[in-house]
């Protein structure tokens, strides 16, 4: 079976990539912006993995979407993705966090990479607090 997914009792919950913060904006400089189309993607499937509405997500579609559209799709994928990953953390046994106004208007063109790290932030957050913190535990100790 993957080992990005835990077990905890009887909640199944993805355990996604932890990216550091820095990282983030130094790789959406130096590729002049290519990089935040990666991310999208990566962070659009790891937010489906979590998420209640899993089957209508698609990190394909949501990609396309914004660059067809310049990066400006990724003002309203903010907001909304944000929105789902508040809860998802409410689901996996976390205090939400709603951040999802800030980082849509983090969001506009050349702050873009601001409003990536509300996500990435939030992503990270669930990674370490979420659900299945004991199986985490275990896990990195085989290691």
């Amino acid at each position: 079976m993957n080992s990005h997914w835990l077990y905890h009792t009887n909640i199944l919950m993805y355990d996604g990539e932890h990216r550091p913060l820095i990282l983030i904006i130094l790789f959406s400089i130096i590729s002049v912006g290519f990089f935040n189309f990666y991310w999208l993607y990566i962070a659009t499937y790891e937010i489906k993995q979590v998420s209640a509405d899993s089957d209508k997500i698609k990190p394909g579609v949501e990609t396309f979407l914004a660059i067809i559209t310049a990066g400006l799709y990724i003002i309203y994928w903010s907001y909304k993705y944000n929105k789902l990953l508040s809860e998802a953390q409410r689901t996996h046994k976390m205090t939400p966090q709603d951040v999802s106004l800030p980082a849509a208007i983090f969001s506009l063109p050349v702050l873009t990479c601001i409003g990536m790290c509300f996500t990435q932030y939030q992503l990270n957050r669930l990674w370490k607090y979420g659900t299945a913190p004991e199986a985490k535990k275990k896990r990195n100790k085989k290691k």
